[in-house]
């Protein structure tokens, strides 16, 4: 069994008497009899594919199909349509304001059967299934209408989709034509592919942007075109490329930069004033006006990538447009091209148009604070920026945060408190090591130096005083790429005050407090993002996270190596003073996103990393050790109350912080099915499996050793269930779960017996979540 607080028990009670109770109220209130007597209301339609040979993708075939209906039937949370009932119980025409605004934004109007085409309806089907490839579809619609609802029936009877023969290339010879021949060659499409208009038009597209690469600025996909041809009785269909004869001259013909200007405003009011002007690099025809609001010429110079007489290219176009933008202090950014008129050759001149923002800016942000450990309180951030800082686009802001808390339910008073100050300079490029070493890439690289001071106090434990300085590069390779590089990070930590408890621990074990929290980092950091949802194509992405944290090592080897310094009697070194930390720790984050329909997706996560003191270390830093369990972990577990290992703190009171529940190595696995339920209602279905664990015994976590042989049975398993309200702007999230197997249960086997009929295991056992966004 598992040691559950007060609170949840109150809360457990509250939430399973007033769930049902609400939810009788609600349902005893019909939408229907606000329908006029001639109305009907829209229930929703069935649909039916009927095949005699085996169609792939059914559930993908009827997602389509159903898009294609209007008007769409009310939401519904299980038999409720909630948004219609809030539009009928707010009355009609409000005139009290917030009655007017539930009405006219969460609730919504009914969806007439009057309103519903049912043999349009079997019109628009046919052609979206002619798009698919299903030439020879057939719909049919058949209505259910009862005396107040409707709905609707349609069976769809399918052959095998037509699939590629061919694809044959443009006829003529000309150069132009040539080039598009040539981008043809290695098009995704192939033979044996199923026809689908939508990748017609996206080939179209891609053609048409490696033309405009080449120069072809006029060119647009609509100038091309794929005729089909099906004859034949095997169900294939044969394309041929072709461009349309409305095709325009300029289309056809590749075009150079001319002159490149650079028009800095000082608003947008003034965008077509040019005034002040001065001209840089005239030589190679690019200018600079509108120098007057103390931006270095050489600061845009590096962010336009266009150059006088080569070739337009949408590379550079884009590049353009993301470096500036990417400096951070522009609110507009346009680029107009136009033909000077005394030239005959195809040539562009180059308009690069530019609105700054304000300078300097102050926010204030409050913020409510509820976490899953039942700490509640507020929050208070204040940040300073000027985006300008030395005329050269370099960011610097100043922010101060603070935040205080308090333990619900807890018998003596419990609080938490935290205060920090960091300033940050960003620049927008690589200064040296590496200015000369990485390209530039697609989006504008940045070198950050920051300085940080933050102090944490809980009242039953201690305070926490920490100093960080960071110098690093931020860089994204491309849309999906992200690198995060700091060749020197330095963190110094020291305690404050210490409740008794905790004195009585350090006084005891002067070797876990200085290698908790009486070292210093420094050392180095690299982290790796690839994540392709932002770019998803089909109906699966991936996720992938690495980080590498090494702390001493070079200074170890400068101390010890080239003996520089005496080691002190525990043969560790100091400096200042003070020991450091070395250590050598990589972790790893992977997911997987796989939509089984458009309203379904299947998400998987695998976590996993290690931490190695050595050295001058026996331990990893406080800050740098593992933890697991908590809302956004394994759902089941209160956040840092399992491992490592088997152990567990059976003498400790239930609100105390124990700093042994930490470890070196972390595993963990998680499944969830999620799917939407109605509107803003979502839902989810989900496993999670994972511990951690030290590298060696410990004196005062017995059984957290990581054991080869034994872990698998130290493998803590959790599911449950959860409810999301998908607000768009963001998403509050409640995950109801229970554990299934406990590390340190020492019944036998593997899991552990469940008892839902009891109220006792009820309230030990089941965990409410709240979070904020979805877990993974």
């Amino acid at each position: 069994m598992i040691a559950r607080k007060p609170i949840r028990k109150i809360l457990y009670r509250k939430i399973t008497f007033l769930i049902p109770a609400l939810w009788l109220l609600i349902s005893s209130c019909s939408n229907l009899r606000y329908l006029d007597d001639d109305q009907k209301l829209y229930t929703g339609s069935d649909i039916t594919i009927k095949s005699e040979e085996k169609i792939e993708n059914k559930g993908t075939i009827t997602s389509e199909l159903s898009s294609v209906l209007r008007p769409k039937p009310n939401d519904k949370l299980l038999s409720w349509r909630y948004r219609l009932w809030l539009y009928n119980v707010t009355g009609n025409e409000p005139k009290f304001g917030p009655f007017k605004w539930v009405k006219n934004t969460l609730g919504r109007p009914p969806a007439l059967w009057e309103n519903f085409d049912g043999q349009r309806g079997a019109e628009l089907m046919e052609n979206r299934l002619f798009n698919m490839g299903f030439f020879d579809a057939q719909v049919t619609f058949t209505p259910n209408e009862k005396k107040k609802k409707a709905s609707a029936g349609f069976e769809v009877t399918l052959l095998p989709p037509y699939t590629i023969s061919e694809i044959v290339p443009i006829e003529q010879q000309s150069d132009f034509h040539q080039q598009i021949n040539t981008i043809l060659q290695d098009t995704p499409m192939h033979q044996g592919d199923a026809y689908n208009l939508d990748d017609l038009k996206s080939e179209r597209e891609r053609i048409a942007t490696l033309l405009r690469d080449k120069g072809y600025f006029y060119f647009h996909p609509d100038y091309l075109i794929f005729r089909g041809d099906t004859i034949g009785t095997d169900r294939t269909i044969s394309l041929q490329l072709a461009v349309k004869p409305t095709i325009t001259q300029k289309a056809q013909h590749p075009y150079k930069i001319g002159n490149i200007s650079i028009n800095v405003n000082q608003s947008a009011t003034n965008r077509e004033q040019e005034s002040g002007n001065d001209s840089n690099n005239a030589g190679k025809r690019k200018l600079l006006l509108n120098k007057n609001n103390k931006i270095r010429y050489s600061t845009l110079q590096r962010a336009v990538f266009f150059e006088t007489d080569s070739l337009y290219s949408l590379h550079h176009h884009d590049l353009t447009l993301n470096h500036l933008m990417g400096l951070g202090i522009f609110k507009f950014v346009n680029l107009r091209f136009s033909e000077p008129e005394s030239e005959n050759q195809q040539s562009l001149d180059v308009n690069v148009q530019l609105t700054p923002m304000d300078k300097k800016s102050i926010t204030t942000e409050i913020r409510g604070v509820s976490k899953s450990n039942d700490f509640a309180g507020f929050g208070l951030n204040l940040s300073f920026s000027n985006r300008n800082f030395l005329d050269g686009a370099e960011n610097f802001s100043i922010k101060l945060n603070g935040a205080y808390e308090f333990l619900l339910g807890a018998s003596n008073y419990t609080s938490m408190s935290e205060a920090g100050l960091t300033t940050e300079l960003t620049i927008p490029r690589f200064l040296a090591p590496l200015s000369d070493i990485i390209a530039a890439p697609t989006f504008i690289p940045k070198t950050r130096i920051s300085l940080s001071f933050n102090i944490q106090n809980r009242s039953d434990a201690f305070n926490l005083a920490s100093f960080k300085s960071e110098f690093g590069y931020l860089w994204n390779a491309n849309s999906i790429v992200r690198h995060r590089y700091s060749p020197l990070v330095f963190n110094i930590f020291a305690l404050g005050n210490i409740s008794p408890r905790f004195r009585a621990i350090f006084d005891q074990e002067t070797i876990l407090r200085r290698g908790l929290f009486e070292q210093f980092i420094i050392g180095s950091e690299y982290t790796f993002l690839y994540n392709s949802q932002p770019l998803k194509r089909g109906n699966d992405a991936w996720f992938f996270q690495y980080n590498i944290d090494l702390s001493g090592n070079l200074l170890y080897l400068f101390l010890n190596g080239l003996n520089l310094a005496e080691p002190n009697d525990d043969g560790t070194y100091s400096l200042f003073e003070q020991n450091f930390s070395q250590y050598s720790k990589t972790d790893f984050d992977i997911r997987y996103y796989f939509d089984i329909t458009p309203e379904q997706k299947l998400v998987t996560r695998l976590v996993a990393g290690v931490g190695l003191p050595y050295g001058n270390s026996g331990s990893l830093p406080w800050v740098k050790l593992f933890t697991t369990g908590g809302s956004n972990s394994i759902r089941a577990f209160q956040p840092r109350s399992l491992g490592p290992g088997s152990f567990y703190p059976e003498d400790e009171d239930e609100y105390s912080f124990n700093i042994y529940q930490t470890g070196e190595i972390k595993l963990e696995m998680n499944l969830e099915y999620r799917f939407t339920i109605s509107g803003i209602f979502k839902g989810a279905v989900f496993a999670d499996a994972g511990n951690i664990w030290n590298l060696k015994e410990k004196e005062n976590a017995p059984g957290g050793a990581f054991n080869k042989n034994d872990f698998i049975n130290q493998i803590a398993l959790g599911t449950g269930a959860g409810l999301r309200f998908d607000f768009t702007f963001f998403i509050l999230r409640l995950d109801l779960a229970f554990p299934l197997a406990v590390p340190y249960d020492n019944s036998e086997g593997y899991f552990q017996a469940l008892d839902f009929g009891s109220g006792k295991w009820r309230r030990e056992n089941l965990i409410l979540n709240l979070g904020i966004g979805y877990p993974f």
